[in-house]
């Protein structure tokens, strides 16, 4: 190992101290090997570099820091790891934010469904005395408080589901199901509330995966909705389901505004939303694909886009598929 002296002191450790690879290793909570456990060849992309999170503990006050590992992996002829040469960041001012702030919306999210509940009931209750009555506009009205209900609900989960995912409370509920079932069924719950858009199922082969079905369908439902919300009435969204490389493979396919190439590099990133101005009055916080991203990743799978601008867009994520229980 050759540091610098901020990097030691990072972990602790004396400015002109020589330290050794397994001296670091044991500062890392959990005792993780970013190289034995294979995550740094995991994390590379396509120019060989990579990009990862930890948290260790001082050597000297065992107080807990975050910092960024950043770097290359080198291999040898025998095309193994060799050396690795990269910086270090820490960035636990930043972290302590995140939690805070994660805490802070955990809590709030928390003490607005209660009385959102008890709105949303009140709501219920008066419609069926309209409709006894049947008063028309009455009914109508109270509909249209009902759908606003459901969006800001629908927020709240987004925040709360943000903050356990950050937090690493969220738990994958796993069990075998068929990917084509659940389609079909968001499909038919999506068809009862929206009536002005086309959703053209294509037939998908069985394919089985062994996921949290809850889950995935959140993020089926996300990128329909998503569709839905950037796609004239007149225009039609397509699902295609297939199986690529012993993956099953799943898309959304539309034809909206389309994204420009500078938006689609972070458009899985939290809280970013694309701003213009066909898009001015479209509500969201930007953490339904944030959140996608990170249940197709927790599964071991890829989400990704291709658009091309005013034309439409094309959502795809694939998942690993379970063979064991896949029909002949």
């Amino acid at each position: 190992m050759i540091t610098s002296p901020r990097f030691n002191e990072i972990f602790g450790f004396y400015r002109d101290k020589k330290l050794t690879y397994e001296l670091l290793i044991k500062q890392l909570i959990g005792k993780q090997d970013p190289v034995a456990s294979g995550v740094i060849e995991a994390s590379l992309n396509r120019d060989g570099r990579f990009d990862l999170d930890y948290s260790l503990k001082r050597f000297d006050n065992e107080k807990t820091r975050w910092v960024t590992l950043t770097g290359t992996l080198t291999y040898d002829k025998n095309d193994k790891p060799d050396y690795i040469t990269g910086l270090i960041y820490d960035i636990t001012e930043q972290k302590l934010d995140n939690i805070r702030k994660n805490d802070f919306i955990a809590m709030v999210s928390h003490e607005l469904k209660t009385p959102l509940t008890s709105i949303h009931g009140y709501v219920q209750l008066l419609v069926n005395k309209a409709k006894k009555t049947e008063d028309t506009f009455t009914i109508n009205a109270l509909h249209k408080a009902s759908t606003q209900i459901k969006k800001m609900t629908s927020l709240i989960n987004g925040f709360l589901n943000l903050s356990s995912f950050e937090s690493g409370k969220i738990q994958l509920n796993k069990a075998v199901f068929e990917i084509g079932d659940l389609i079909d069924e968001i499909v038919e719950e999506i068809k009862l509330t929206n009536i002005c858009h086309t959703i053209e199922v294509y037939p998908c082969p069985v394919l089985t995966v062994y996921a949290d079905r809850d889950k995935i369908g959140q993020v089926i439902n996300n990128l329909l909705s998503n569709a839905i919300k950037y796609t004239p009435g007149n225009k039609a969204i397509e699902i295609h389901c297939n199986e690529i490389n012993g993956m099953m493979q799943l898309s959304v396919e539309d034809e909206g505004l389309g994204i420009k190439p500078q938006d689609q590099e972070q458009l899985f990133n939290r809280y970013f939303r694309i701003e213009n101005d066909q898009m001015l009055n479209t509500s969201g916080f930007g953490l339904g694909l944030y959140l996608s991203a990170e249940i197709v990743k927790r599964h071991t799978g890829e989400i990704w886009v291709k658009s091309d601008w005013g034309k439409g867009s094309r959502f795809y994520f694939n998942l690993p598929l379970d063979h064991s229980h896949t029909k002949k």
